[in-house]
């Protein structure tokens, strides 16, 4: 493998490794949000208009900006039924044609993406509910997600090539899900 595939690996792995050892804490803002609504509500009798909207933009955040993360890990979901027992060559090809997928699906999203986070900047867009929080952070949030996302399956993509080719593949480190968490 050429050696700025190598370097663009490593950048994109140290990013998503980054991006998902920070955004692993937005499960213990949720639930500090969602604890501190349970106690207002039942002890204090004061329900909040924007606890459940925001529980719902952080886990949105979570999924969507660590995906690039699980995608690093292996940790997407998959129909192991035959994939499992492949050799790493027959796995790496088999991935090399699915790219085409993830690549049109992540690009279609990109395009929508920008489009939705342009909207709700130039118009204000906010939410419909009682709160009405603008929009564009939590579509700024997405978007940067999905282009994250993007940007890791190229790198998958190079890995698999390199794998597919029989290449020295001393280079590639793909973590472990324990050594992560």
């Amino acid at each position: 493998m050429i050696k700025p595939a190598k370097t663009y690996v490593r950048i994109m792995d140290s990013i998503s490794t980054r991006v998902g050892h920070v955004v692993k804490f937005l499960v213990l803002f949720m639930i500090a949000v969602l604890t501190y609504n349970t106690i207002s509500r039942f002890f204090f009798d004061h329900p909040n208009k924007w606890a459940l909207e925001i529980t719902q933009f952080i886990n949105g955040s979570f999924y969507m900006v660590g995906g690039a993360f699980v995608l690093l890990i292996g940790g997407q979901v998959r129909m192991d039924i035959f994939y499992e027992k492949w050799s790493a060559k027959k796995k790496a090809v088999f991935d090399i044609v699915t790219f085409i997928f993830s690549f049109t699906f992540l690009g279609v999203l990109i395009i929508g993406g920008v489009s939705s986070t342009m909207y709700a900047l130039r118009y204000g867009q906010t939410s419909y509910s009682a709160w009405g929080p603008p929009m564009a952070p939590i579509k700024i949030i997405v978007l940067f997600g999905i282009i994250l996302m993007f940007l890791q399956t190229i790198a998958e993509l190079i890995k698999d090539i390199a794998i597919a080719r029989e290449e020295d593949t001393s280079w590639i480190h793909r973590p472990e899900v324990e050594d992560e968490l």
